[in-house]
């Protein structure tokens, strides 16, 4: 089994905002989102956005943590189902320095199905804050 590290909320110490229920391949997933006042998560049609203040850095401690939620939730779906981790990987897709966009790829592989996300860094550039845009996917190799 691959070796990875996880990140749980210590949510007896964490303020819970809401939860997000994110629908990804016939299983519904929950979101804990702490309260941050910096950042703000959303969810619509399935997409999960992550925006907020000038500070960057927050932004992308909050994509860790649903990563890490995220992979909670894989393993503990894939020992439901008796079935073991092949891989986890987060991909540079591409990048866009003209538009300040960098283009990832988060995914889990369970035996022949892979689950993930496709997620977009919106690097702040002056003219605006970043934004994190992630796009959930389900796909089950034959």
């Amino acid at each position: 089994m691959i070796q990875h590290q996880v990140y749980p909320l210590a949510k007896e110490k964490v303020i819970i905002d809401k939860t997000l229920e994110v629908p990804i391949g016939g299983t519904t997933f929950y979101f804990d989102i702490p309260s941050n006042p910096m950042v703000y998560v959303s969810e619509s049609n399935g997409i999960i956005y992550v925006n907020g203040s000038s500070y960057w850095e927050t932004q992308l401690y909050m994509l860790r943590d649903l990563k890490d939620e995220f992979t909670y939730q894989v393993l503990e779906l894939g020992k439901s189902i008796g079935k073991n981790i092949i891989k986890i990987r987060d991909v540079l897709l591409g990048t866009d320095s003209k538009r300040h966009v960098e283009k990832r790829k988060f995914y889990i592989k369970i035996d022949d199905i892979e689950i993930g996300f496709y997620y977009n860094l919106y690097l702040p550039d002056g003219s605006r804050n970043g934004i994190i845009e992630i796009a959930p996917y389900y796909k089950h190799e034959s």
